[in-house]
């Protein structure tokens, strides 16, 4: 039997998801939406850029996390649904702004998460062929991508199991790696605590930013968890301390045991020689296939994420209703799933095309997703009933506009993609409800 067979009977009115995803399903997913290349790649970028003072900058992000995380997760517990952000935007300032968010949530996930696809791909590919072209690593990345389309296609339970597993063994590595450094490590090296200034600190925690992106990315399994006014806390809390931790553990290693000839490379040779300096060997390959196998977890939560808003706005009728039909007993929005494919491959053949590489979506998309946090923050200051949360909120809106404009070039490409958005939503308006017809695939 196939992923998409043994359907049930048509139901009623529009399909709702079962709601299956408990507490470590939900921390899988957190994590594993956050923690990419992050731990191995930014610790060593942060380093070179301000030395020492790069720890405060990651202190100041994990404790910015824990809000920027909770205000999400209390926007899900009180909109339950699989549109995430467009949901919340949606409920604060009326239908026509939520299909313009709706629109512009899904350009964005469609044109910045191949990135994290492609990167598994090339970091993969490296283990075994560290010479391969460009345009070779863009295919294997292509192939991480219908891998993961495809485990999603079993549903939730099993990929978010297969996350737990894998994300066990990953995150276990990490740990020997940096409990076998620390001993090595020169502790001299911290100081002068800031050897660039303290003007760095700005620069910093702008690099750092990049591996805190993902928590929004639990929004759209809202519809699927069980319980989400007790879930979401201890998700929240649990998620936030294992990848604070981890983080800040991994930079404070690099600080001390990676050597100063790596520091600030922009591949994998940090992550390498620190494996070097624990092990007392080379070991390339197998940083190469670390990352590339924590890339590939990162994928897979986007990749349910984004089938998840695919799913939300073919039910509300901004895409066809037909992608909305459920499957394997109405758990598995498959056709929202395999939807992915050809959303994805626009970007993918781009880069082949043009043998560019993924670091030319990351420039173009990032500020798309600051935007997405900022329409977030601005609904749940409508939404939010006054308290220590929205206190938290208003703080968000300020950082987040504040760290906007030094995107550069990106916030044009943004704001574009949102007057796009807005034609779009012209376009794709539908002054009546999704067909009942949306039910079980058959």
């Amino acid at each position: 039997m196939t992923p998409v067979e043994g359907a049930t009977a048509a139901a009623p009115g529009p399909p709702r998801l079962v709601r299956q995803l408990g507490t470590s399903g939900l921390v899988a997913h957190y994590v594993t939406s956050v923690m990419g290349a992050g731990v191995l790649l930014i610790p060593a970028l942060a380093w070179a850029e301000a030395g020492p003072l790069s720890l405060v900058a990651w202190g100041v992000l994990i404790l910015y996390s824990y809000p920027f995380a909770l205000v999400f997760a209390k926007l899900s517990v009180r909109h339950p649904t699989s549109k995430g952000v467009a949901q919340f935007v949606e409920a604060a300032f009326g239908a026509r702004a939520g299909r313009i968010a709706a629109v512009f949530l899904l350009l964005t996930l469609l044109a910045g998460n191949p990135v994290l696809g492609l990167a598994a791909g090339r970091y993969l590919l490296a283990a075994v062929d560290p010479a391969a072209s460009n345009r070779a690593s863009l295919l294997a990345g292509a192939a991480v991508i219908v891998f993961c389309v495809a485990l999603n296609l079993w549903g939730i339970r099993v990929s978010t199991r297969a996350q737990m597993v894998v994300l066990g063994s990953v995150v276990l590595l990490l740990a020997v790696v940096i409990v076998l450094a620390l001993p090595e490590g020169d502790y001299g090296r911290l100081t002068p605590f800031a050897p660039h200034g303290w003007s760095s600190l700005g620069s910093t925690v702008l690099i750092c930013f990049f591996g805190f992106i993902g928590w929004e990315n639990a929004a759209p399994v809202a519809e699927e968890v069980r319980d989400p006014e007790r879930t979401f806390p201890q998700g929240i809390l649990y998620a936030v301390s294992c990848v604070g931790l981890l983080y800040f553990a991994m930079a404070f290693t690099v600080s001390v045991a990676l050597p100063e000839a790596t520091a600030g490379q922009s591949d994998l040779t940090a992550f390498v020689r620190l494996l070097q300096v624990a092990t007392g060997s080379g070991l390339e390959s197998t940083g190469y296939l670390v990352a590339g196998v924590l890339l590939l977890l990162t994928t897979n939560a986007w990749c349910l994420g984004t089938s998840r808003v695919v799913f939300a706005l073919a039910r509300d009728g901004i895409l066809p209703v037909r992608l909305s039909r459920l499957s394997r007993h109405g758990r598995v929005p498959a056709r929202a799933v395999l939807a992915l494919l050809p959303g994805y491959a626009v970007s993918v053949l781009l880069l082949l095309a043009t043998d560019s590489s993924e670091t030319t979506l990351i420039k173009a998309s990032s500020a798309t997703y600051l935007l997405i946090f900022l329409m977030a923050f601005l609904a749940a200051a409508r939404l939010l009933p006054p308290g220590g949360t929205s206190r938290l909120n208003l703080l968000l809106i300020a950082t987040t506009v504040v760290i906007l404009p030094f995107f550069g070039v990106s916030v044009v490409i943004a704001l574009a993609m949102l007057l796009l958005s807005v034609i779009a939503e012209r376009r794709l308006r539908k002054r009546v409800p999704p067909s009942t017809d949306s039910g079980v695939l058959t």
